[in-house]
């Protein structure tokens, strides 16, 4: 059926059910057009749409068991209610542990008989980014599922307050692309993968619930899901489980790993943007989109590779999508080194410093370094950062009392790709002498490498244009100006344009392109009254955000002058310059 032909069907379905029932069967007749295959579908929805409200409103279950003893299980407290049972957390009074007990709502010996087999099978799984199944038993007659306590929160309760940064979506993606690849080797699929059965943890990171559990949905109750014409607001089952069914599901064909693939794109896209690619206020218009339509465009923010990644995860033939989770896995974990800046390879941003900023960290690590530090300093500029690393290390153990020492390793680990072995040493820094502004400066860089910009802005940054960044990354761009404005009042031309260039290349994360260049020549104007050498990395930079602007807006010729003025200016041995130059290359 083609485009055209499924809004034909989508519109007389849409008609006959505002007619009496017993008027239906004529009106599609006449409303098809003489079309047999629109009749046939409207016909086929109709008695889906029949059949789907004693599903819907099928009561939640029996009443909660909280105080009462199941085999040896005694049930605490109840954690949640879905569409295959409740769940409650619960003591095992034989080992003594804390468990969550699944309390399945399937009715009829075969149900129950064909859930014990998945839940059997999914028990001989062992992942730590997976909930064990412990047990699986009946008692009075009720099929009950054992699991792993997982304390947390849903990643659907984590993306309803904010879309997730690059950094941790990418590493929550990894982590269940794995859990999926071991249980895919293990001949279990998931089929019903969303983002209320991954549970994020406050240590281990990503853990995903009800594996191998989903095998239930029937066709007919697929079919209730996708063409029903309640609201997609109320709870349960329809609300949690469409979005993310693969296009094969929804036609009742035949389904393997590669449905679980689908269901991670429609993960990733969720974590990355807040929304699910597919929406609707039915399950009709939801599955419309599934089936016909291409997934809602991601924000500005989403580097390429992870585009890349989502998009292909969500093609409708499973044939191009990827064909196991683990090439999934390999393409998140290449991605390393690129998710904090969109759709751009660039290592460091000097003047106001993203992350891995191997420029930002010798230029605020040299001034007022004592000698010892400069040899770790000068490997920094050569791009020797395990000598460097080595080297600061010796000195932080020559001097363990000294903040400073701490701070220099903390820049080295910074510069090497290593946030989290950064954060630690400038802690011990900061256990040292809580006041040094260097190592305020640099925990803030290290939190916000790894993703954890709420940290970073509990304290506030010594350096402006740090402080407008970490303002950025959880979208408060109107508190990041206003600093700006404040840091741009400052006396020195240096520091002026440094505030500019932040400015501008925040315009171009908000697609505002002629006010990144009006931003940038406004800090080539700053920058003319300086000498050659302290103007030559801020020039440099700018000819950089401005030719980014350039193509962005469409002006790849203006581009490419940006190109030749940058190759003209900078520095062909610094490291950092020679990166900004390629960088646009790139970009051109």
């Amino acid at each position: 059926m083609n485009p055209e032909q499924w809004a034909r069907v989508k519109e007389v379905f849409n008609a006959a059910l505002e007619q009496e029932p017993s008027a239906r069967p004529a009106f599609v007749a006449q409303a098809s057009a003489g079309d047999d295959s629109v009749r046939a579908e409207v016909e086929r929805l109709l008695a889906a749409e029949r059949e789907s409200s004693d599903f819907i409103e099928h009561p939640a279950g029996a009443s909660p068991l909280i105080g009462r003893l199941i085999s040896h299980y005694k049930v605490e407290s109840l954690l949640g209610s879905g569409g295959m049972g409740h769940v409650y957390a619960a003591r095992d009074i034989e080992l003594g542990r804390e468990v969550a007990l699944k309390v399945a709502l399937f009715d009829g010996q075969d149900a129950q008989a064909r859930l014990r087999r998945e839940a059997q099978h999914a028990s001989r799984l062992s992942h730590p980014h997976i909930c064990h199944i412990y047990d699986v038993g009946l008692a009075d007659g009720q099929l009950f599922v054992v699991m792993e306590l997982v304390r947390g929160r849903s990643l659907s309760d984590v993306i309803r307050d904010a879309p997730l940064s690059i950094v941790n979506a990418r590493r929550y993606g990894m982590e269940i692309a794995d859990a999926l690849a071991h249980a895919h080797e293990h001949g279990v699929t998931h089929r019903d993968l969303k983002s209320t059965n991954v549970m994020i943890t406050p240590t281990r990171g990503a853990k995903v619930l009800d594996f191998g559990l989903a095998r239930m949905l029937d066709t007919h109750r697929i079919d209730a899901l996708s063409q029903s014409q309640r609201s997609l607001t109320d709870e349960g089952i329809i609300a949690g489980t469409l979005p993310y069914m693969a296009p094969e599901l929804l036609r009742g064909q035949r389904v393997d790993q590669r449905s679980d693939i689908w269901a991670l794109g429609v993960l990733l896209h969720e974590m990355v943007s807040g929304r699910r690619p597919f929406t609707g206020a039915t399950g009709f218009e939801v599955s419309a989109g599934i089936l016909h339509q291409e997934p809602d465009p991601l924000p500005s923010n989403v580097p390429a590779p992870m585009r890349a990644i989502i998009h292909r995860c969500l093609e409708k033939d499973p044939s191009k999508r990827y064909q196991h989770a683990a090439d999934v896995h390999l393409a998140l974990e290449e991605m390393k080194g690129l998710a904090t800046f969109p759709r751009l390879r660039i290592p460091s941003l000097r003047l106001f410093i993203i992350g891995l900023a191997v420029a930002a960290i010798v230029v605020y690590g040299i001034r007022s370094r004592p000698v010892s530090n400069l040899i770790g300093y000068s490997m920094l500029q050569d791009g020797e950062f395990e000598k460097a690393i080595e080297q600061f290390q010796s000195v932080a153990n020559r001097s363990p009392r000294d903040a400073n020492s701490w701070d220099s390793l903390g820049e080295g680990y910074l510069a090497n790709g290593m946030p989290d072995k950064s954060l630690e040493a400038y802690s011990r820094a900061l256990a040292i002498d809580s006041t040094f502004e260097p190592s305020i400066l640099g925990r803030g860089l290290a939190l916000a490498a790894l993703g954890r910009y709420d940290e970073a802005l509990e304290s506030t940054s010594p350096d402006l244009r740090v402080q407008a960044f970490l303002l950025s990354r959880v979208g408060r761009y109107k508190e990041a100006a206003d600093v700006l404005d404040k840091a741009s009042l400052d006396e020195g031309a240096e520091a002026r344009a440094d505030a500019l260039l932040t400015s501008a290349w925040l315009s171009v994360e908000q697609k505002q392109y002629a006010r990144a260049l009006e931003q940038v020549r406004a800090a080539e104007t700053t920058l003319s009254p300086l000498s050659d050498g302290r103007k030559q990395a801020p020039l440099v930079l700018g000819d950089l955000i401005g030719g980014i602007a350039e193509i962005r807006a469409g002006n790849v010729t203006n581009a490419s002058a940006r190109l030749a003025s940058q190759k003209s200016r900078y520095d062909s041995g610094d490291r950092v310059e020679s990166n900004w130059v390629a960088a646009l290359e790139g970009e051109l």
